[in-house]
């Protein structure tokens, strides 16, 4: 739903920058007939040499006809395009599909002006999939993609400085023979003291010949860590990940990842990556999170080093507004290394701010037998977008786990404050009769489920006060054997 928010933004923040396509990213290919039954494919653009501008708009969107009524797009249009150098060519994507024809000829309600007549470059009409492949979150999203698939977010831009960026040289077309290039580092981020990591790298092929092989070796700073011999047949473009292998560090360590075999340009033979030591901790391990306005977006696992996922919450499953907590307690079944990793549908992690909601957060802490604090493993505050933010852990110590936990710790209510419904949350480690029942402040019985005999889990009750007032109200909980007793707000 934050399209609406974005969408939104864009009328009063036309020149804010919150892409969700990274500089550097790979552009999706993709295949569309213009508004005049002409087909077009970019990657056969770009296999031409041709350097591309992709400017997704919608015709309702202020910000958006003011940049295309500028000029700009003209004159490149004019400079670079078939008529001129007939290096560039540029696309206006309407994205959003709810519009119609009329509003692209300037004559419907949802339109700013006529966005056909004069415009001699490509209209492209009902692109929202494409504005969605290339994660689009706000118009307008202009971008300048190169021959060799790399995008740059280049924005409303003048005509110099968007030339500055088709015409730099990391943007020309494939021209030597032998040119490999490393895009980027995708192999192991965190590691136990000792542990091995995989290690591995994009290689991409900016020759005109296909490659064949090169050595890519992984360098701390004089140190070579490992080197690998690789061999294929990859084309022009081609990329490819390449598995260099493993190493062990015995401290968070950033390195460098080099084509140290000769080639005819050197300038995109390196690329960074780094490593970062997991934090000790004990089995007993809380998750906490914050949400922001999106928590459905948001998923998370523990998993050991072999991959095998311990415990997880997946897409979806954690439901609630903005500002609502949510606490897991995990008990590891012994010692060694394991990864927390949290996943973002949309991106943006829990940065919600940008979007008007709230900025959401995440902890994940160790405890021992006591429930006393050992060590964070991450503190994760919402000042930041991800699609995906692992943290590593080495057991060190394993506790008794959960199970050692009273009812109060192991049960919440949420939201809270709240209005007509909320939920309780809890743990039981044993089986046993189960009941809610609530109270006001005079001691009068508002609401008393019977919730029978619950076996040993986590359960969560919808408490419903529709017609009860407003006011502060105690939930009194029994559940395997314990009792406890939770204050809750109703708005």
């Amino acid at each position: 739903m934050k399209h609406i928010y974005t969408l939104i933004a864009c009328l009063l923040f036309g020149t804010a920058s919150f892409a969700q396509l990274p500089d550097g990213s790979i552009a999706p290919d993709f295949t569309a007939t213009d508004i005049n039954g002409v087909e077009h494919n970019l990657y056969d653009l770009l296999d031409e040499g041709k350097k591309v501008i992709l400017d997704f708009s919608a015709t309702w969107c202020g910000p958006c006809w003011g940049y295309h009524t500028s000029g700009v797009f003209e004159e490149l249009h004019n400079t670079y395009g078939p008529e001129g150098t007939d290096e560039l060519r540029i696309f206006y994507i309407e994205s959003d599909d709810t519009t119609t024809d009329a509003d692209l000829n300037g004559t419907g309600p949802s339109t700013q002006g006529d966005w056909v007549t004069g415009t001699e470059y490509t209209i492209i009409d009902n692109a929202a999939n494409i504005f969605d492949d290339y994660a689009g979150a706000y118009y307008p999203t202009i971008y300048t993609v190169c021959p060799n698939r790399i995008l740059t977010e280049s924005g409303q831009a003048s005509a110099e400085a968007h030339a500055s960026i088709f015409q730099a040289n990391d943007c020309a077309a494939a021209s030597l023979p032998n040119d490999p290039a490393l895009l980027g580092y995708t192999g192991g981020t965190t590691a136990c003291p000792g542990e091995p990591v995989n290690m591995s790298v994009d290689l991409m092929n900016l020759g005109v010949t296909n490659l064949q092989y090169c050595t890519i070796a992984v360098m701390d700073g004089g140190t070579e860590v490992l080197s690998y011999d690789w061999s294929g047949d990859l084309a022009t473009y081609g990329i490819t990940n390449v598995d260099l292998g493993s190493a062990a560090f015995d401290a968070s360590t950033s390195f460098t990842i080099e084509i140290t075999s000769s080639d005819d340009n050197d300038v995109n033979n390196s690329s960074s990556g780094a490593v970062e030591l997991a934090t000790e901790g004990t089995s007993l391990i809380k998750v906490e999170i914050m949400t922001d306005n999106w928590p459905q977006e948001i998923s998370w696992d523990i998993s050991d080093d072999m991959g095998n996922v311990i415990e997880s919450v997946g897409e979806g499953e954690v439901a609630g507004a903005e500002g609502d907590v949510f606490v897991w307690w995990v008990s590891v079944p012994e010692t060694g290394c394991y990864t927390f990793t949290m996943n973002d549908a949309y991106g943006d992690g829990l940065a919600g701010e940008q979007w008007g909601s709230i900025a959401g957060s995440c902890t994940v802490k160790t405890y021992d037998d006591n429930i006393t604090f050992i060590s964070t493993i991450l503190d994760y505050d919402g000042s930041y977008d991800f699609d995906s933010v692992a943290a590593g852990m080495s057991v060190t110590s394993v506790n008794v786990g959960i199970e050692e936990q009273t009812l109060n710790e192991v049960t919440r209510v949420f939201p809270n404050p709240f209005a007509d419904q909320t939920n309780l949350q809890f743990s039981t480690a044993k089986a046993g009769a189960a009941s809610i029942v609530v109270y006001n402040l005079v001691g009068e019985q508002i609401i008393n489920d019977n919730l029978g005999t619950l076996a040993a889990g986590e359960y969560n009750h919808v408490l419903n006060f529709n017609g009860v007032n407003a006011g502060v109200y105690l939930i009194h909980l029994t559940a395997g054997g314990e009792t406890t007793t939770m204050r809750a707000t109703l708005k």
